[in-house]
């Protein structure tokens, strides 16, 4: 567990490049991802399914503002982040009352939670970031109560057309003259990016028991929200 907890952190290292600018770009980021639409969404989906003092669990929490954000919406609820990169933790600093947070590698979480006890869970931007995300779909299906309803916002498979456009550029891509290290970042990124395709998170869903309620296709279709309802 130790050494696969070593790699997955190595791991994110390198995808995030700087860690502690990563975790400052998540919150200058925060706002413009968990937005009005976001939470219209969330109301839509989520709400209706959360106990009077509901249990959520955070995947891949990140510097923690959407812990925060459900301590402030939640008073007397339990919002638990699941994150393991040393620069998040760091960047949470103390949170809040109703706030904690588990080091977990999501390649293989193992939460000290009780069978049922989550009402509802959130992968935000993260599954992407997995060699293969079974067992956080397995665990969180054990975590939440029947019925329980798991919200996925993330990148999704999509032409390298469409992803240069809005990443760089054709004129930066196929310019002789661009190094090769700088090429060789933004194909790195593109393939994590586009890893699952929003019909391959659909299908890992259904078979690790859940119920797919609603799948939508955002951003030009490089981004994705899912609900599913734990069967």
């Amino acid at each position: 567990m130790q050494e696969m907890l070593e790699r997955t952190q190595a791991m994110l290292a390198r995808h995030h490049r700087h860690g502690e600018n990563f975790a400052q770009l998540m919150k200058d980021t925060f706002a413009g991802r968990f937005n009005d639409e976001f939470w219209a969404a969330w109301r839509q989906w989520i709400e209706p399914v959360l106990s009077a003092s509901p249990v959520v669990l955070d995947l891949g929490s990140g510097p923690g503002l959407f812990l925060r954000a459900l301590a402030e919406r939640y008073p007397g609820g339990r919002a638990i982040g699941v994150e393991c990169a040393s620069y998040m933790l760091e960047a949470m600093g103390e949170l809040p009352a109703g706030c904690e947070v588990m080091c977990a590698d999501l390649h293989d979480p193992r939460l000290p939670l009780a069978e049922g006890a989550v009402d509802a869970a959130v992968a935000s931007v993260v599954l992407h970031e997995l060699n293969q995300p079974l067992r956080a779909l397995q665990e969180v299906r054990r975590c939440l109560k029947p019925g329980g309803r798991l919200y996925i916002l993330d990148w999704v498979r999509a032409p390298l057309e469409v992803y240069v456009r809005n990443e760089t550029s054709e004129e930066q891509v196929f310019d002789p003259v661009t190094p090769v290290s700088e090429l060789e970042d933004i194909f790195t990124h593109f393939i994590e990016h586009n890893r699952f395709s929003r019909e391959d998170l659909g299908y890992l869903l259904e078979h690790c028991g859940f119920a797919v309620l609603d799948s939508t296709a955002l951003r030009e279709g490089r981004f994705a929200r899912l609900v599913a309802e734990k069967r």
